[in-house]
């Protein structure tokens, strides 16, 4: 194993648990996790987590309350 591997998997499991949490109905902890893992990263691990959360907006509904607030929340992380 690489020295990226063990924060490569840290990520991996990051998104992996906003997927069950949204499943689960528990939206707001979902969006936090991957609006913080944006905030924290950068590259291509930043860019992942943006694209997941993306998804996940559109799998939830845009006019959903809970991807309306994440919204601003990530473009506050990303500026």
């Amino acid at each position: 194993m690489g020295p990226n591997a063990e924060p490569a998997a840290k990520h991996d499991a990051q998104m992996a648990m906003a997927d069950l949490e949204v499943a689960s109905g528990r939206l707001e902890p979902a969006f936090a996790r991957l609006v913080e893992a944006v905030r924290l990263n950068a590259g291509a691990e930043r860019d992942r987590a943006r694209t997941r959360l993306l998804e996940l907006f559109e799998t939830v509904g845009n006019s959903d309350p809970a991807v309306l607030t994440a919204r601003r929340n990530l473009a506050t992380a990303l500026f």
